[in-house]
């Protein structure tokens, strides 16, 4: 036999390894299943978006686009199986050069233990081709995990199975309590955690054991009339509105129109939903003395200004059930982000736990 002909035969000897491999797995697909969760109640959800199909007409291009990526999406499962396949295809790039392939387009697989009440994480061998596939194996069985996969926090979901061997069963769950429904920007969509299980919308998430509803856009969450009333449509148990990162101070906006946005916002949610609690959450940049760009955190601290007056405003006036989350409460410093915006694993863990703190002091018996 020739050189040329053996390597054939041993990648067609792979092939057929490979092909019967994935034949003993019986492969699920969560669309079919309506196992999505993290996403408004809406009967116009199609694909793995987060925004209704009618919201395609009434929001500006990239609200529409950055809406088709799955940041804060996750399926719940249960399975007696050790291993765990998934594969997919996804419309975008891989990565960004500040944020990496595992964050963008990856997945990342948690179990929540029902006996103990703690939180495992699953490592999973991945490969970024044309078809992405994350293999979790030897991982054990257990009748008291709850599996959490995390979708991707940067791309667009074309298809996706997930895979148990043939012996083995796989059972969806849901999720029916309120969420907690946040209106954000790149922050808090994702960027830039290495990995979706990182994202801070989704570490709240593990913490509270509650949904939460990321309806986050980077660089276009301006507090924007038609996703205020996507807001106002659900029965929430928070409502979020995390766009100051946005909706700085500068060419594009003074702060009387700042203030009329950041009012609009308020009022309107709460004339839709009058027990509802509200945060208005401050930027998270800012205010850092040992940042050396002055006139770029100036920028921000000038834009949190504005917001502030506002909240003191609207408690001079009575409102109710509002709260404020502060520059202070966040508490980034000169080694929680990759660009001084955008928090790396150490400030989305920061901005998660300012947000947990918030919700058990003052918000938790409502929850």
């Amino acid at each position: 036999m020739t050189y040329k002909k053996l390597v054939l035969s041993f990648f067609g000897l792979l092939l057929a390894v490979f092909s019967f491999a994935q034949a003993n797995y019986t492969w699920y697909d969560p669309l079919q299943n309506n196992a999505l969760l993290g996403r408004v109640n809406s009967d116009e959800l199609v694909a793995y978006n987060r925004l209704p199909s009618q919201l395609e007409k009434m929001v500006r291009k990239p609200v529409w686009s950055l809406g088709t990526n799955s940041a804060g999406l996750s399926i719940r499962f249960t399975t007696d199986s050790e291993d765990i396949k998934v594969r997919y295809t996804v419309k975008g790039a891989h990565s960004m050069p500040h944020m990496p392939a595992t964050g963008v387009s990856g997945l990342d697989l948690y179990a929540f233990n029902k006996n103990t009440k703690t939180w495992n994480w699953a490592i999973g061998n991945y490969s970024f081709s044309d078809t992405i596939t994350y293999s979790f194996v030897g991982i054990g069985s257990s009748n008291e995990r709850i599996y959490e996969l995390y979708l991707p926090l940067y791309n667009t979901i074309e298809w996706m199975e997930i895979g148990v061997p043939v012996n083995n069963t796989l059972t969806f769950m849901k999720d029916e309590q309120r969420p907690i429904v946040i209106y954000g920007t790149s922050i808090a969509q994702g960027a830039c955690a290495t990995r979706p299980g990182l994202g801070w919308t989704n570490i709240l998430q593990r913490y509270l054991r509650r949904p939460v509803v990321n309806l986050a856009f980077s660089g276009n969450g301006k507090l924007e009339q038609p996703i205020l009333e996507l807001m106002a449509q659900q029965d929430a148990a928070v409502f979020v509105l995390d766009c100051l990162p946005n909706l700085v101070l500068g060419a594009e906006r003074n702060e009387k129109e700042l203030d009329s946005l950041i009012m609009n916002a308020v009022q309107f949610l709460r004339n839709k939903r009058p027990e509802t609690p509200i945060i208005l959450t401050e930027t998270s940049a800012g205010f850092n003395p040992n940042i050396l760009n002055n006139d770029f955190s100036k920028q921000r601290e000038l834009t949190t200004a504005v917001a502030r007056k506002v909240f003191k405003r609207l408690e001079d006036q009575g409102m109710k059930n509002i709260y404020r989350l502060s520059n202070a409460d966040i508490g980034l410093d000169i080694e929680s982000t990759v660009d001084f915006s955008h928090p790396n694993d150490v400030g989305m863990m920061k901005i998660a736990n300012a947000y947990r703190a918030l919700l058990n002091n003052f918000l938790f018996k409502r929850l």
